[in-house]
C-alpha cells in the first residue's frame, strides 16, 4: 500500500489527465467532486487505465482517509427527544458520492466523454505503433530480398524467385527493386542485362525468350536462358557449327534440354560423345519451346502470341516451334591467330581430301556401273539361250570372275564406313552412302544369277524375281551417277574450300 504523499496516481479529469497525484490529493479532489468514481485512474504497472471504482486499491487507501462515523443510536442518545435533530444551516453537511451508476443515469454523455478519449488515445497510439513496426519490417524484408536478388547464387536465387513472383504479381510497381536473374559473373553484362530485361517483361505484352553464353569454360560451353513465358517451360537449345570455321571437323550439331524454374533456366555443357570438347569456331545457337511439355504448360503457351520472324524455320528447328531465338557465337575459345592458322591448314587438308575423294568416287561410280552392265549382258545371253554355248559359259565365267575379285577389295573398304564415319570423316559422306547401296544391290543381283546358273530353278518365277533385282541395282546406280554429276558441278567458296550445295 503507497503512503499518502506519494504521488504515484494519474487521474482523467475534465478534457485532460492530471498527475502525478499522492492519495491524500486524490481524496482532495474527490471530497471536492473534481473525481468520481466513474473517472479513469492509473499508475505504473497497471495494464490500462481503470474507473476508481475498479481500482481497489486506491479505493481502500481513499477509504482510509475518510473520518471515522459515529453509530446511529449515539446521534439518537444526544437529541432531548431522542431523535436525530436536523443539521443547521451553519453546520458542514457530508457529500455523499455519487455512485457509478446514478452518473451514467444522469449524465451518459459526460461519462462517455471523459472515459473514451483517453482510453481510445492509448488504443490508437499502440495500434499506430504496430502499423509503423510492421511498415517497417516489411521495408526491412524487401531489402534484403532486393539484396538478395542482386547478390544471391544460382542455387539461392532459384529459392528466391517464386517469392519475387508473387510479390510483383501483387504490386508490379516493386519490380524495379528486383533482380529476377541471379548474380552471373561468368555471363557478359550486356548479356546479362538482356536476361533481366527479358525475364522483367511481361507474357500479357509480348513473349520474349533471351540467350546468354557462360563464359567460365570455352571448352564446355553452357547457355542461360531467360523468358516471360510460364514456370517449367521446356526449351530446346540446337548448337549448329557453321563448317567452314570448324577446327579439325566438317560438321557439328548439338542438342540440350532446359526446363525454366521462374523465368531462368540453364543448359547443361555441350560437349561431343566421350566428353570432347566440341570444334571450335563459328556456332549458330537455336533456343526454340521443346515439342515435349506438360500438358498445363503446353495449353498456357498456345494463347500467347508466337515470337518469332516469319517464314521458315532454320534447318534442324521444328516447322511448329512458336517461340524462337537465334543468335550467333565463337566457341572453343579465342579467335586468335593460332586458331587462323590452324583452320588454314586444315581447310587446306580438306581440299586434298575432297579432290581425293572426287577421284576415289568417280573410279567406284564407273566400275559398278561397268560390272553391271558386263555381268548382266553375259547372264542375259544364257538365260535368253535354249542351250548355253560353252563361249557363252566362258565369258560369263570371266565375268563374274572379275566380279568376284573387284567386289573383294570394295567390301572390304566398305566394312569400314559406318554412318558415323560417312558423316563425320568424309566431305562427301553421302555419295559415299549412295556407292555403299549401289554395292549392296549388285551383290544380291550377281548372287542370285549364279545361283540360278549353278542349280536352274522355274525361269518364269526367277524371271520375275530377277527382273525386281536388277531394276533395284540399276536404281541405285543411277542415284550414284546423279550425285557424282552434282559434285562435280558444286561451286567453291571465295577461298577455294569445296562445298556441299545442292548435295
Amino acid at each position: 500500500m503507497n503512503t499518502e504523499n506519494e504521488k504515484r496516481w494519474f487521474v482523467y479529469i475534465g478534457d485532460q489527465h492530471e498527475g502525478p497525484l499522492s492519495v491524500k490529493e486524490v481524496h482532495e479532489r474527490k471530497q471536492k467532486g473534481q473525481i468520481q468514481p466513474e473517472s479513469y485512474v492509473w499508475r505504473e504497472g497497471m495494464a490500462d487505465w481503470l474507473m476508481l471504482s475498479q481500482v481497489q486499491e486506491l479505493n481502500d487507501a481513499l477509504e482510509a482517509m475518510n473520518p471515522p462515523q459515529q453509530p446511529a443510536q449515539e446521534s439518537a442518545a444526544a437529541s432531548p427527544e431522542g431523535t436525530m435533530e436536523p443539521a443547521s444551516a451553519d453546520a458542514p453537511t457530508e457529500t455523499k458520492p455519487v455512485s457509478a451508476k446514478e452518473t451514467k443515469q444522469s449524465t451518459p454523455e459526460a461519462a462517455s466523454t471523459r472515459a473514451k478519449p483517453k482510453s481510445m488515445g492509448l488504443l490508437g497510439k499502440v495500434f499506430f505503433g504496430l502499423v509503423l513496426t510492421a511498415v517497417v519490417l516489411a521495408a526491412v524484408a524487401l531489402g534484403i530480398l532486393a539484396a538478395g536478388s542482386r547478390t544471391s547464387d544460382t542455387s539461392l536465387h532459384s529459392r528466391i524467385r517464386p517469392i519475387l513472383q508473387n510479390i510483383t504479381s501483387k504490386a508490379p510497381f516493386l519490380r524495379p527493386i528486383f533482380k529476377f536473374v541471379p548474380a552471373l559473373p561468368d555471363i557478359k553484362p550486356q548479356e546479362l542485362a538482356e536476361l533481366e530485361s527479358t525475364r522483367n517483361s511481361t507474357a500479357d505484352a509480348e513473349a520474349r525468350v533471351a540467350v546468354a553464353l557462360s563464359v567460365a569454360d570455352p571448352n564446355r560451353p553452357v547457355f542461360y536462358i531467360a523468358t516471360n513465358l510460364p514456370h517449367r517451360t521446356r526449351f530446346d537449345v540446337l548448337l549448329v557449327g557453321e563448317s567452314e570455321t570448324l577446327l579439325n571437323k566438317l560438321q557439328f550439331n548439338a542438342q540440350n534440354t532446359v526446363v525454366i524454374s521462374n523465368g531462368v533456366g540453364k543448359s547443361e555443357a555441350f560437349l561431343m560423345d566421350g566428353g570432347q570438347p566440341i570444334p571450335k569456331g563459328e556456332y549458330q545457337v537455336h533456343v526454340y519451346e521443346s515439342p515435349e511439355q506438360e500438358e498445363s504448360i503446353r495449353t498456357e503457351l498456345g494463347v500467347i502470341p508466337p515470337s518469332r520472324a516469319p517464314g521458315n524455320p532454320p534447318a534442324g528447328v521444328p516447322a511448329g516451334s512458336r517461340f524462337l531465338i537465334t543468335k550467333k557465337y565463337f566457341l572453343g575459345g579465342e579467335r586468335d591467330e593460332t586458331y587462323l592458322t590452324r583452320l588454314k591448314a586444315f581447310h587446306e587438308s580438306i581440299k586434298e581430301k575432297a579432290d581425293k575423294e572426287i577421284s576415289e568416287l568417280r573410279q567406284f561410280s564407273e566400275t559398278l556401273i561397268l560390272q553391271q552392265n558386263s555381268i548382266t549382258a553375259e547372264f542375259q545371253k544364257i538365260f535368253r539361250a535354249k542351250k548355253a554355248t560353252p563361249q557363252m559359259k566362258a565369258q560369263w565365267k570371266k565375268a563374274s570372275g572379275a566380279w568376284t575379285q573387284i567386289s573383294g577389295q570394295l567390301d572390304q573398304a566398305i566394312q569400314t564406313w559406318s554412318p558415323e564415319t560417312l558423316q563425320n570423316e568424309f566431305f562427301y559422306g553421302k555419295a559415299y552412302g549412295l556407292v555403299k547401296n549401289a554395292f549392296a544391290a549388285m551383290q544380291t543381283l550377281i548372287k542370285s544369277e549364279m545361283e540360278y546358273l549353278d542349280k536352274p530353278q522355274d525361269k518364269a518365277a526367277f524371271e520375275i524375281q530377277h527382273g525386281k533385282l536388277l531394276s533395284d541395282a540399276r536404281d541405285a546406280l543411277e542415284q550414284l551417277k546423279t550425285k557424282m554429276e552434282l559434285i562435280l558441278k558444286a561451286p567453291k567458296t571465295p577461298g577455294g574450300l569445296p562445298t556441299k550445295e545442292g548435295l
